[in-house]
Parts: structure tokens; C-alpha cells; sequence
């Protein structure tokens, strides 16, 4: 596991924006199922072994408990909507290219966190066994899940209200958290709590 994309070669700064896999059906993409008119969350375990579209999917995460085979929930985000909201937690997954010698294709997955209005990188795996994946990012999840949690217990402003387009670029960020933005609601006459 690497904390953090190693190179724009093998992780790019942002992943491409979606469109429809040539390869679909006629009106149809491949992918995770997703309903833009739902706010429906889908078990993350459910969605092991199925293949995302190209060039990725997102994954807006609702719940995790950091036990094995426990609560792991999600929204999949659908394609014309691909935004986060700063304190959210997004996994990423997208096919890796074929090298012809697997029989069973592998995922590129990622865990973002969202803060101030950037896309904030927390761990990144390559060649991962689409069968296992939701297991294997568990922990990456549910500890990002947790500091944005107690981040905001603490008065930090992670930009709730900021809008991040997660097709831009521009809105990647180095690992780490943002200056600034664990003082949020600070108050100029004292000090942020401890």
C-alpha cells in the first residue's frame, strides 16, 4: 500500500472526466449501478467483483465501521454529478490497463478526502483483485472517516458548503491537511480549542 499517488505517470492528478464505455450496449454504460434521482446507499461489499466503467467510478462514502465484514456503505455517484462536499470521504476505483497476462482484470482504488474545497489523496493501491478491494481500503476509510469526524468536533471549517468538481484537476491537493483549515470557526478575540 503507498500512502499517496507516487507519480503523475501511475496516478494521475485527477482522475479523467467520465463519459459512456464505447463497448456498452446500445444506451447503455458499464458500471456500477447508480440513480441521480436517489439517495439510496449500496452495501460497498455488494459492489466487489463488478467492474467499473471507464475510465472510473466514485464512490461518496455514508458509513464504515473499521471491522472486517461490518457496515460499509456508499452512494455512487453518478456520472453527470461528479461532486464532493468539503468532509466527505470518496473512494475512487478504475480499471488498470490489461497487460495480457491476467486472466482477471485488476482496479487502480484510491481514498480522497475532501477538505476546503480540494480533493485531499489518503491511500492509493494498484493491481487490486476486484473481488477484494472493499476490504483491503477498510481501514484507509474509516480512518479518514474519523480525523474529518473529530476535525469538525473541533471547530475546523473543512467547506461544507464548497462545491469540488471531482473532474477538475485543478482540485487535487498534496497529501495532508490544508493550512488553515483545522482553525475554521476560530474567533478573532481567541484561540481555536484543543
Amino acid at each position: 500500500m503507498s500512502t499517496a499517488p507516487t507519480s503523475p505517470e501511475r496516478w494521475p492528478a485527477g482522475p479523467a472526466p467520465r463519459q459512456a464505455d464505447p463497448g456498452a450496449a446500445a444506451g447503455g454504460m458499464l458500471g456500477f449501478p447508480a440513480d441521480s434521482d436517489s439517495d439510496d446507499d449500496v452495501d460497498v461489499l455488494y459492489l466487489a467483483g463488478q467492474i467499473p466503467a471507464a475510465p472510473g467510478e466514485w464512490l461518496l462514502i455514508t458509513a464504515v465501521d473499521g471491522l472486517p465484514g461490518a457496515e460499509f456503505t456508499a452512494r455512487v455517484l453518478p456520472f453527470a454529478a461528479s461532486e464532493a462536499h468539503g468532509g466527505d470521504v470518496l473512494v475512487h476505483l478504475a480499471l488498470e490497463p490489461a497487460t495480457g497476462h491476467e486472466d482477471v482484470p485488476a482496479l487502480r482504488v484510491g481514498t480522497w478526502a475532501a477538505i476546503d474545497g480540494l480533493l485531499i489523496p489518503i491511500a492509493a493501491w494498484d493491481r487490486v483483485d476486484p473481488h477484494g478491494w472493499p476490504e483491503r481500503i477498510r481501514a484507509s476509510v474509516a480512518f479518514a472517516m474519523s480525523v474529518l469526524t473529530e476535525l469538525e468536533e473541533h471547530g475546523a471549517d473543512l467547506g461544507a458548503s464548497q462545491v469540488i468538481d471531482l473532474d477538475d484537476p485543478a482540485t487535487t491537493a498534496p497529501a495532508g491537511i490544508p493550512t488553515g483549515a483545522t482553525f475554521g470557526t476560530a474567533k478573532a478575540d481567541r484561540l481555536p480549542e484543543r
